[in-house]
């Protein structure tokens, strides 16, 4: 087998020459160009402004974050571009706050709120601009996020209060073995 049959078959990007590393045993590529199999089993590190956000959030967050988008859609008129992607970053800032503040890192927290605002205020001027005639929204961006988090905490107050209601009916009522 020639030398060059043995080498690496993966062409640069910039000078479009082909790579001049020796390809690994039983593959057409050297381990800089995917012979070693790809990143590590769980990596994240190319995950983007929530397209995957169903793998990176449990079952609570991925609630909580269903429920702020169908909040920003009901007060905002979306054009489904870069609304859209400032309403997906605006709702992953939302819920690393959340994570922050329930860790008691009260700066990473601090830093996450301020996102949130300058993404809720930038959706708001985009609205302005837009619909000039429009009745502007009655609160600031910190207002209104104030209000959602309102809501989602008397949603999951009420749900685990359900929760805890189901759990001393089931307590009170005798099993059959008890009987």
């Amino acid at each position: 087998m020639s030398d060059d049959a043995r080498r690496c078959t993966a062409r640069s990007k910039h000078t479009g020459g082909r790579c001049r590393q020796p390809a690994a045993p039983g593959r057409r590529v050297c381990h800089y160009h995917g012979a070693r199999g790809g990143a590590p089993k769980g990596n994240l590190n190319g995950l983007i402004h929530g397209a995957y956000a169903k793998r990176v959030l449990n079952q609570e967050e991925q609630r909580i974050r269903d429920a702020f988008l169908a909040e920003i859609r009901r007060d905002f008129v979306l054009n489904g571009s870069s609304d859209e992607v400032a309403v997906q970053m605006a709702s992953m800032a939302f819920l690393q706050y959340l994570r922050a503040q329930k860790a008691g890192e009260e700066g990473a927290a601090s830093a996450q709120a301020r996102i949130v605002r300058n993404c809720l205020r930038d959706l708001k001027a985009t609205r302005s601009a837009r619909e000039p005639g429009a009745l502007p929204l009655g609160t600031t961006p910190a207002e209104w996020a104030t209000a959602l988090v309102a809501r989602l905490r008397e949603a999951q107050t009420a749900k685990e209060a359900r929760g805890a209601k189901k759990d001393s009916k089931q307590k009170d009522e005798p099993h059959e073995s008890q009987a």
